[in-house]
């Protein structure tokens, strides 16, 4: 296995946008930086929203975005130097987030069972639908 490379030995070829008035740049790592608030959850859903779609239950590139920033042609050696990561296929968790608090003895014996309406649905029962739904 392939030893880590430390990021900051790395130089980045840094192309302007108007390439008439300047010229491309070479820098190092400790060079480069964003502006405070320039990225943030919203913008990444946005951008995810704009450039992926999901398809039997995989997250994955649309097919205009691969076109017009020419993704076919790249490979995953292409953005990192690295070795691609093996991903351990884990089974989704039912639960997420706390568990619900549990009531008295004397109290659940007094509580009558809720029948299933489509108010009552799950967040994943009614996420699943609505991705069913855009699928068709």
């Amino acid at each position: 296995k392939k030893a880590i490379i430390d990021p900051s030995l790395f130089k980045y070829k840094v192309q302007p946008i108007k390439k008439h008035l300047y010229e491309a740049v070479i820098v190092k790592a400790s060079q480069l930086s964003r502006r405070k608030h320039l990225f943030s959850r919203d913008r990444l859903k946005l951008f995810l929203k704009q450039h992926c779609e999901p398809h039997d239950g995989v997250i994955k590139a649309k097919a205009t975005s691969i076109e017009k920033y020419n993704l076919a042609e790249q490979n995953f050696s292409y953005f990192f130097p690295d070795e691609p990561p093996t991903f351990i296929f884990s089974p989704a968790s039912r639960r997420r987030g706390r568990p619900p608090k549990r009531a008295s003895a004397s109290l659940e014996d007094n509580i009558k069972p809720k029948q299933n309406t489509p108010g009552n649905k799950s967040k994943v029962s009614r996420e699943r639908a609505r991705f069913q739904k855009q699928k068709e």
